[in-house]
């Protein structure tokens, strides 16, 4: 039902009048069509609040209505003119925006339109996420052979082309600014705007790819209310929220009014995500912060809204355009055969915000053509009474459900949509409309319904037909049109006549199913419960066995019909699971063992329940082997560890020369800390896997060359000082007990033994005077230590005097004739080299000279 304006309600009474001839004229017009029909009615829709005929002749009913003036048109301003620049003004723009002169601006624009075209080639190309330039360079970040190889083969013929990997993503993060354009300035940060945290990084499994395909996900899935934009920056891409970018020249809108708080929620939506969650999704992704976004307010089937052309309807259910993009379906006859551009909600009878604008509506045959129409195919021109109001506004969100306006038979305050019905007579059905609220009765006739058009009587052959059905026991009036009609969860038709407080009252609906005839590409939204895991309460499944989950019915009756289950986990493109009639989902656990976390989220076409992710751990079934990663055949110089390889969340048992246990990680590493100083020499270690439940993992065995430490010697320490006339017998020191100990000095080996942990080797005999260096080394089991060194220095004996210079009994020197003789020799001596140096040196000198 619709309501009018006053001004067209003399017109609207003139023209559909409520006697015996309208109802007669329209069945006779119906026969002469020759269409045929399990119940037909001659009935015409409210264009004001006039009411309908009666199917008794003679009989008719008025009620006023009251409309609210349309608001006044918003005149656009005109386009702006364009000027261009001269090269002396753009070499100045270029010199003071960019620090650049014309020349290296022009090379900047090929730089670009290099990186362009390498997007467009690397775009496809699996691995890829994004490009950007710094500096001369162009840098291309992603993962991958597959990008490496291509990246390299462009590289060749792009100078500075390189391949970076993504950069790593924090765990939390405050809000990320949406980096400017060299020619723009850079963004303001709103002291207001909250930081948002990056979900755990487990968490994330996908990864954007390009600009457009994440904007195109993100309006489909979170909508544009708040959205500013979509960027690639750094390697990443960032989706800056907080109210719609202002251009830099408009005229100020008039703010609205908040929706009806009796008919909507600000709840989340079912099949909605926030643009938090959407962000989590991915790995490459960040979510700006910018202002925190508004509540959504949601419509259900049955809000009232006015057109602008005064007309009062209701709405009906929310459906999806081919596109994906959400939709409100009502009543064609709301849209006055074309007229009708816009809708705004109703709040206590008066408009309050825009809803959207009409995208579609047909009231009768194709084009909104009459039963009467020679160049229509089908006999009667049967059609449909179906509108289609979209561009919805942006903070608003059409609901999967119908309002029940506080009925206390209800459980909740709207019923929810899980899919469509054809109408049977007996079907129980309820109505919601914005003039009577919730209405239920039962089915009474399905058929060929005839309403007289916009121009019905002053046209005579403005009747309308369309499939539709009746009930005698629902009530309607004026401002019901297009509100939905339900049997249970399942949409059956909307709104389009009746008549309540005549001889007998009925109402009549136009069945939903074919009105979705005329609609190709649209769907209609359907409510979605998320997936629940069904899980041990340690939440640990076998590998290579089902994950088992479900999505639960209430509070609908069932799950809607062909709703699978969307998972997606990294390494697999995501893939869907089908759920049975009790709700019941599963997949195959992957074969890798650990935690593991993946997303499930209910589909069905563009309905959405939103993802959930869920994290259980995936117990292996069966051990293989644990790794020793310990290096093994070489000397180590120590061991405090072991160190190996195996299955998450099994546990490593050493035995042998070396025993302890630990965990293995989520990473598949494990860890044996020892104790104590470690064997040296050959040391052999046995690791063995345990996982509850499970046969042990079959035996590992290596050998490990452990270094033993270098003897000491005690003899004597490094760098003492040894009399030649008086050097030890023997070096001595200490060692491993039954370790082979070498000793060698100056690099001659000294035979020698050790016995009880000390050793000796005799002193060698004939070592000149001087430096000299003992080396000192012990193996065990084959395994030599590192040498130790020590130095030692063997000092000159004093000198001695010849004998005879001091007598006997220590008297003077002697002075007969034989000292006098030798005493002259030696003094003929020394006189004879003083006079050889002093040849020497005068011919050196004379050398000199010449």
């Amino acid at each position: 039902m619709s309501g009018t304006a006053p001004r067209k309600r003399t017109q609207a009474q003139q023209r559909l009048g409520s006697n015996a001839d309208t109802l007669r004229r329209g069945l006779a017009l119906g026969a002469a069509a020759g269409m045929l029909a399990s119940s037909v009615y001659g009935a015409v829709p409210a264009f004001g609040d006039e009411g309908l005929s009666s199917p008794a002749p003679g009989t008719g009913t008025d009620a006023a209505t009251v409309a609210s003036p349309s608001p006044s048109p918003v005149r656009s301003s005109s386009p702006a003119a364009t000027y261009g620049l001269s090269d002396a003004a753009l070499a100045d723009a270029v010199q003071r925006d960019l620090k650049l002169n014309p020349q290296e601006f022009a090379a900047a624009g090929e730089l670009g339109g290099q990186a362009a075209a390498v997007a467009v080639r690397l775009r496809q190309v699996p691995g890829y996420v994004g490009i950007r330039i710094e500096g001369s360079s162009i840098l291309v970040t992603g993962t991958g052979s597959e990008l490496q190889a291509a990246v390299s083969g462009l590289a060749g013929s792009i100078h500075g082309l390189t391949l970076e990997a993504p950069p790593a993503k924090p765990s939390s993060a405050a809000p990320a600014a949406v980096p400017s354009s060299p020619s723009a300035p850079a963004a303001t940060a709103k002291p207001t705007a909250p930081a948002v945290s990056a979900p755990a990084e487990g968490s994330r499994s996908e990864v954007a790819v390009s600009t457009e395909q994440l904007f195109q996900d993100y309006v489909h899935e979170v909508g544009t209310a708040e959205l500013q934009a979509v960027v690639a920056s750094a390697g990443k891409f960032v989706i800056r929220t907080g109210g719609v970018a202002s251009a830099q020249s408009g005229q100020a809108g008039t703010p609205t009014t908040a929706p009806n708080p009796g008919t909507m929620k600000d709840s989340a939506a079912p099949g909605k995500v926030s643009p938090a969650e959407f962000a989590a999704r991915y790995a490459n992704v960040e979510l700006d912060g910018a202002a925190p976004l508004k509540p959504e307010a949601e419509v259900p089937g049955g809000v009232g809204y006015q057109t602008d052309q005064q007309e009062i309807c209701s709405t009906g259910f929310s459906a999806f355009d081919p596109a994906g993009m959400p939709s409100v379906l009502t009543a064609g006859h709301c849209a006055d055969d074309g007229a009708a551009k816009t809708a705004d909600l109703l709040f206590q009878g008066l408009p309050n915000g825009r809803l959207g604008a009409f995208q579609f509506s047909q009231f009768g045959g194709p084009g909104n053509t009459t039963v009467l129409n020679p160049n229509s195919p089908n006999p009667g021109n049967v059609g449909a009474d179906i509108a289609v109001l979209g561009k919805i506004r942006q903070d608003l969100d059409p609901l999967p459900a119908a309002s029940t306006y506080g009925n206390p038979s209800e459980p909740g305050p709207d019923v929810k949509i899980i899919g469509s019905a054809a109408p049977v007579i007996g079907m129980p059905v309820c109505r919601s409309g914005w003039r009577t609220g919730w209405s239920c009765g039962h089915i009474s006739a399905v058929g060929i319904f005839l309403v007289g058009g916009p121009t019905y009587p002053t046209d005579p052959n403005d009747i309308r037909a369309f499939h539709g059905f009746l009930s005698y026991d629902v009530q309607s009036s004026g401002g019901d049109s297009g509100g939905p009609w339900i049997s249970g969860n399942y949409a059956v038709g909307t709104h389009s006549a009746g008549d309540w407080g005549g001889t007998q009252n009925f109402a009549v609906a136009a069945t939903l199913q074919d009105s979705l005839k005329v609609l190709p590409g649209y769907q209609l939204e359907l409510f979605l419960n998320k997936p629940q895991l069904v899980a041990p309460a340690d939440k640990t499944f076998k590998a290579g066995t089902p994950v088992t989950g479900r999505v639960a019915a209430a509070p609908a009756s069932a799950v809607a019909s062909g709703s699978p289950v969307r998972i997606t986990y990294p390494g697999r493109a995501r893939f869907n699971v089908p759920v049975d009639a009790g709700g019941n989902w599963s997949f195959t656990a992957p074969e890798a063992p650990g935690p593991f976390t993946f997303t499930a989220e209910t589909v069905n076409g563009f309905s959405r329940s939103g993802a959930v992710s869920l994290d259980i751990v995936i117990a292996p079934s069966f051990l293989p082997a644990a790794a020793i990663t310990t290096p093994a055949g070489q000397p180590l110089p120590g061991l405090t560890s072991v160190d190996g390889t195996g299955t998450p969340g099994a546990t490593v048992t050493l035995s042998g020369d070396l025993t302890g246990s630990a965990p293995v990680g989520p990473d598949g590493r494990w860890t044996v800390p020892l104790p104590g100083p470690s064997p040296y020499g050959k040391v052999t270690v046995t690791a063995v896997q345990t996982y509850p439940g499970l046969t042990d993992s079959p035996a590992t065995t290596v050998t490990l060359a452990v270094m033993p430490p270098p003897p000491a010697a005690t003899s004597f320490p490094d760098g003492q000082h040894l009399k030649q006339d008086a050097l030890p017998a023997t070096i001595r020191g200490t060692g491993l007990d039954g370790a082979d100990v070498s000793v060698s000095i100056d690099g001659k080996p000294a035979s020698g033994a050790v016995t009880g942990g000390t050793w000796s080797v005799p002193f060698p005999a004939g070592l000149a005077v001087g430096a000299h260096t003992v080396t000192l080394m012990q193996a065990v089991d084959g395994v030599s230590s590192a040498p130790a060194r020590l130095a030692f220095t063997i000092d000159a004996p004093p000198p001695v005097l010849p004998a005879g210079n001091i007598t006997d009994g220590g008297s003077l020197a002697a002075t007969g004739a034989s000292g006098l003789l030798a005493a002259a020799l030696a003094a003929a001596a020394a006189l004879a080299v003083g006079l050889l140096l002093t040849v020497l040196v005068r011919r050196r000198k004379g050398r000199s000279a010449r």
